[in-house]
């Protein structure tokens, strides 16, 4: 099964630390499970008795993207018969890194990470649709601004819309 693969192309995370989280991801049941890298999850607060690992479910399409954070998990596969990145799931349980969505941040993701494998084209408008995984017929989220085939993966770099009030 191939897994969502994401590049963090211009996300404030990646020289901003504030706009870094952990978080730990959990299904609607409650319970802890695995997540895929470019699922954009609710952000409900710090797990109890934790002051640096925030709990997280799937967002929902109209979310506010200030609770919100795109998973961005290490890709660190110990299964040495694992070798690329479509083979990697953040494990149910770990705590994984989040990126706080800011406005004019660009995210790539491949077609996994849409809701049915469904892709938009450049300049369509995509929301946040079931499971957390980006609606290529929804708005609110962002803009699709390119498509980019880079050796075996075509990525679909997302524009984060406003998300100041």
């Amino acid at each position: 099964m191939a897994y969502t693969v994401i590049r963090t192309d211009l996300m404030s995370g990646t020289k901003q630390p504030a706009d870094l989280v952990s978080l730990r991801f959990y299904d609607a049941s409650g319970e802890v499970a695995e997540v895929e890298n470019g699922v954009i999850v609710k952000l409900e607060g710090y797990e109890d008795g934790e002051r640096e690992v925030m709990k997280a479910v799937a967002a929902t399409a109209g979310a506010d993207l200030n609770e919100c954070a795109i998973v961005a998990g290490v890709e660190v596969m110990y299964d040495e018969r694992k070798k690329n990145l479509d083979e990697f799931i953040n494990e149910a349980g770990k705590a994984t890194r989040g990126y706080i969505p800011r406005s004019r941040n660009i995210f790539s993701v491949t077609a996994e990470g849409f809701v049915g494998g469904t892709v938009p084209k450049k300049g369509d408008k995509v929301g946040i649709g079931a499971g957390g995984k980006i609606d290529a017929a929804g708005t609110g989220l962002g803009e699709c601004v390119d498509v980019e085939v880079a050796g075996r993966y075509t990525y679909y770099a997302i524009k984060i819309d406003k998300t100041e009030g």
